[in-house]
């Protein structure tokens, strides 16, 4: 069961990161527009676009690929979680033969073969959480080496760094948690390897810019917790695209640790505008990560019985689709006991922070905390 954990962490990265690269000429206005708007959580507006680059290249990979993964996030975002993983496993039946005779009449192979690579890696995400663990394991290893031939053709292509940057990074963070794993990857090295890669897909990338940008914003809060290089990048991100959920509920937690509070209160307070309009299981799914914000605003600023009465709520009503943030709720109920000398209840929270099995910093500051109070140095 471990080696499917590690191989589930690879399988989501590529899930998560793979989504964008940069465009053919002949399609790059129309792909640039519709990104724009995927990006900026205008997912209808994004979906028009899509379709109508399919009806008028049907047999453009690229328009079947950006269709799929709108529509998906339709359905994510409106808390139909199993039907939108559904649909990814029949899209890419349909779409992988499209890239196939893509790839066996295109001169340029490099950015088909890497959106190939991001359509395998999709799907070896859902057969992963689907419990179907061979299908998992063999589309991962395939969309593992098409990352790679992508680089070996052209590594000046920036887009690709993102993949790449993402694999290594986290390679090296499992590797802080999985002896097995410590030997396969020096970790430091793997993690250095990985902000530098995705560092160039952020200052140089094209449809990777702004996922690469995501993905250092998420790494420099919870994992490197280098709040000032986070601010710069999330301003720019919440700037350009003022309706991505995402952007905002980091940018939110960021700002709170930077004690940025009266900022994080007023960007916080109209939060539940930018969902209003989904269905009643996207409400509520978006509502979880507004109490676990608030939480996070609360615990700030001392207020630990409604913190953790929310903390409590995010962990009963969980239904995002990774665990990350359950998992740093449960730390900070730990945290909150040990600040309110309650040892006991703090131990208690830090055990089930660990017994989630995630490879997160979460987890490891769990580690310490077991054994030494959590402490608040002013």
């Amino acid at each position: 069961m471990k080696i499917m954990k590690h191989f589930r962490i690879l399988i989501i990265l590529f899930f998560v990161v793979n989504l964008f690269s940069q465009f053919p000429k002949y399609i790059e206005d129309e792909m640039e527009i519709g990104l724009k708007l995927f990006t900026n959580y205008q997912f209808d507006s994004a979906k028009t676009i899509y379709s109508e680059m399919r009806k008028k290249y049907p047999y453009e990979p690229l328009a079947w690929f950006y269709l799929m993964n709108t529509e998906y996030e339709i359905l994510k975002n409106n808390g139909k979680i199993e039907e939108a993983n559904d649909f990814l496993l029949d899209e890419i039946k349909i779409i992988e033969p499209i890239f196939k005779k893509k790839l066996n009449n295109v001169e340029n192979k490099v950015i088909y073969t890497v959106y190939y690579g991001s359509l395998k890696g999709v799907g070896a995400r859902v057969n992963l959480f689907k419990s179907n663990y061979l299908m998992a394991f063999s589309d991962g290893l395939k969309a593992n080496k098409l990352i790679k031939d992508a680089f070996e053709m052209n590594p000046q292509y920036y887009d690709v760094y993102l993949p790449l940057g993402s694999y290594n990074f986290y390679g090296g963070v499992m590797a802080d948690h999985y002896s097995a794993v410590s030997m396969i990857y020096d970790s430091e090295k793997k993690r250095k390897l990985g902000i530098n890669q995705l560092k160039k897909a952020y200052e140089n990338g094209v449809g990777a810019k702004w996922e690469a940008g995501r993905i250092l914003l998420l790494i420099y809060l919870h994992e490197t917790k280098n709040y000032d290089k986070a601010l710069k990048i999330g301003e720019k991100l919440v700037t350009n695209f003022p309706n991505n959920l995402d952007y905002k509920s980091l940018y939110i937690e960021l700002l709170i640790n930077l004690d940025e509070t009266e900022k994080a209160k007023k960007i916080l307070k109209d939060y539940s505008k930018f969902y209003e309009k989904y269905s009643k299981n996207g409400k509520n799914m978006w509502k979880v990560r507004e109490n676990y914000l608030q939480a996070v605003l609360d615990m700030k600023m001392e207020n630990y019985n409604k913190s953790l009465k929310l903390f409590q709520f995010v962990i009963d009503n969980y239904n995002l689709e990774f665990q990350w943030f359950k998992v740093l709720s449960y730390l900070k109920i730990g945290q909150i006991y040990d600040l309110k000398n309650d040892r006991e209840n703090a131990k208690k929270y830090y055990i089930l922070t660990i017994d989630t099995k995630e490879t997160t910093r979460a987890v490891k500051d769990a580690k310490i905390y077991l054994e030494k109070p959590f402490k608040i140095y002013k």
